[in-house]
């Protein structure tokens, strides 16, 4: 007779070593089917023949996980028996077991052997890693018949405390208080339920709604597409199966235009196999959920997939506020010195390459601002800088650049094919200038410009460039002043 110890384990904490025993059978189990197919790819390139052993190494595979599967669910949990079984039985179990991985170590080490010279060393190494593998179910083939029998005295030794592991974690989890509440930000998102099962989608409804979110409901892939045309939700759940457009193909077409960060897309379906997971991801996906789904898991998915979303939008937030400081004058909301100078480098960069025409430089400043901010206080002052940079803005336009570079100093950089006339063109900019008045407190305010312009055919340079249209501000001056002079 065998010789069984029986040692109690709370339900919780034995629940958790019954599924450690079963990975121990499945990881290598699973990596067994992996290896092989990367052998069976490297035969068929190095055209070798050898279907038939490759083909028994894989009934092999087949065999041992089915019958470990229907085994697993004969003896554990609640389809466990109470009746003690003869250790003829068990080792009928046992035998059973082994036979189909004898198959897969069998044929595996014939072909290292006939083909040692023919086949390439992954090939090789491929091979002996099934037969190592092999050797790990064996053990974890014993594990579980002696733990059908009864002896878990194995999992608590002392040196492989996996019993004592279980015990912890069981209580650990039992420690942890798991309620999902939602931020106040994700309170009334938008959800798009798009499933034909009319109970599905009330049950979704409703375990949603209770948390704070809101649901849309689609009934099929027409009607999805419409709900999302007419406002594009915060997260669709995409029932795979639909009676006129497939999941597949639904979520394809809603790529088309939003993005994952956008509008997060989680797939539900009854398949819960791998290859259709990933397939749902590989084409935009950002999660999946197996049917029946279980209501805990959906709502963490579901705040999960909320959270992220709104977390990319917060952070697209503070990239374009950061890009707004770091390229924009303050006070006047026009570029700043850096843009503009930049802008100026890559005009002339364009110009070498014969991407664009010739261009001009136009340097402007206020007259006698000085006197504008003694007068008026720099409150004062700042008004007048502003009136100034939209009164420019206005006239200036796209793709040619506007930039306040200091003070009162204004930079602007023309594209000739932008100006018939630069004569006219700094005319009209004087005379904008010198007709607009600045309201303050209870003053009204009149300032006039001078400018120096440049062209891009002068200078070699951009240096040289605005050098020869600081000259010409400079010369503006001594001129009187409210003049643009252009050479």
């Amino acid at each position: 007779m065998d010789k069984v110890i029986k040692q109690q384990a709370s339900k919780g904490a034995e629940e958790i070593l019954l599924t450690q025993i079963k990975q121990e059978f499945t990881t290598p189990a699973d990596a067994i089917s992996e290896y092989l197919e990367l052998v069976h790819k490297n035969v068929i390139e190095m055209n070798i023949s050898v279907e038939d052993e490759i083909n028994q190494i894989r009934s092999g595979c087949d065999r041992l996980t089915s019958q470990y599967e229907e085994a697993f669910h004969q003896f554990t949990g609640v389809n466990a028996t109470k009746e003690k079984k003869s250790p003829e039985e068990y080792s009928e179990l046992r035998h059973n077991l082994r036979t189909p991985l004898n198959a897969i170590i069998g044929y595996s080490e014939i072909l290292i052997e006939d083909l040692e010279d023919d086949l390439d060393e992954q090939s090789l190494s491929d091979l002996q890693t099934i037969i190592d593998l092999s050797r790990e179910i064996e053990k974890a083939i014993e594990s579980f018949v002696d733990y059908i029998r009864g002896d878990i005295t194995k999992y608590n030794d002392g040196s492989n405390n996996q019993l004592e592991s279980a015990e912890a974690l069981f209580k650990s989890l039992g420690d942890i208080d798991y309620t999902v509440e939602l931020d106040e930000k994700l309170l009334g998102a938008d959800i798009l339920i798009v499933d034909d099962n009319v109970t599905n989608c009330e049950v979704l409804e409703r375990r949603l709604s209770l948390q704070g979110l809101k649901c849309r409901t689609a009934y099929d892939g027409t009607t999805a597409i419409q709900e999302v045309n007419s406002k594009a939700p915060d997260l669709i759940l995409l029932d795979v199966i639909l009676p006129d457009i497939n999941g597949l193909e639904l979520l394809k077409t809603f790529r088309e235009n939003h993005s994952s960060d956008a509008m997060p897309i989680i797939m539900v379906s009854a398949f819960n196999d791998v290859d259709g997971i990933a397939k749902c991801i590989q084409l935009g996906a950002q999660d999946y959920l197996p049917k029946p789904l279980n209501g805990t898991i959906l709502l963490a998915k579901v705040v999960s997939s909320l959270e992220r979303k709104f977390f990319r939008e917060r952070e697209k937030e503070l990239v374009n506020k950061l890009h707004v400081q770091a390229t924009t004058d303050q006070l006047t909301g026009i570029s700043n010195r850096r843009v503009v100078f930049e802008s100026l480098e890559d005009a002339y960069a364009q110009l070498l390459k014969q991407e664009i025409e010739n261009f001009s430089v136009i340097m402007m400043d206020i007259d006698h601002f000085k006197n504008v901010n003694d007068t008026y206080g720099h409150s004062g002052g700042d008004k007048v800088l502003i009136a100034m940079a939209q009164t420019l803005d206005e006239l200036i336009k796209e793709p040619n650049i506007l930039g306040r570079i200091g003070g009162e100093e204004f930079l602007a950089v023309i594209l000739d094919k932008e100006v018939d006339d630069m004569s006219e063109f700094c005319d009209k900019l004087r005379v904008s200038i010198a007709k607009n008045t600045v309201d303050y407190e209870e003053h009204s305010i009149k300032i006039t410009t001078s400018g120096g312009v440049a062209h891009s055919s002068e200078s070699e340079n951009s240096s040289d460039l605005i050098n020869k249209a600081d000259e010409r501000l400079y010369d503006a001056k001594k001129a009187g002043r409210d003049v643009f002079i252009l050479e």
